[in-house]
């Protein structure tokens, strides 16, 4: 499998003198810049970010560093919001969430540990 990772901002074009290894070295700092801007932007949250996401934050728990909470006055499912991609999945039973979340998080650790750095 391969993994490409996509940067929002353009890269500046290359020249033709430079060297096939001074392209490599650049791409690997521009793809260890990039993951280092997605980990630090993951790492800015606080505990008060999820204040918003359930009713009574006593309810939650933290399962692979995601935020679990039972939707308990409305549809009675188990919810998770995922801050990488924005998204709120949610499930009846616990152990379906926790089992899509060990989907998620085992094919980005598989994807992460696939990279090439030259």
């Amino acid at each position: 499998m391969e993994t490409i990772l996509c940067s929002p901002l353009a890269t500046p074009n290359q020249s033709e003198s430079v060297k096939d290894k001074d392209n490599c070295d650049l791409d690997s700092c521009i793809a260890l810049a990039w993951l280092e801007l997605v980990a630090l932007n993951a790492d800015a949250l606080t505990g008060d970010d999820w204040l918003a996401l359930c009713d009574d934050i006593d309810t939650g728990e933290i399962y692979r560093d995601w935020f679990l909470w039972q939707d308990m006055e409305v549809s009675g499912e188990w919810e998770a919001f995922d801050h990488l991609s924005d998204r709120r999945f949610a499930f009846p039973e616990k152990a379906s969430l926790k089992a899509l979340i060990d989907r998620i998080e085992d094919a980005r650790n598989s994807a992460i540990a696939q990279l090439e750095f030259c």
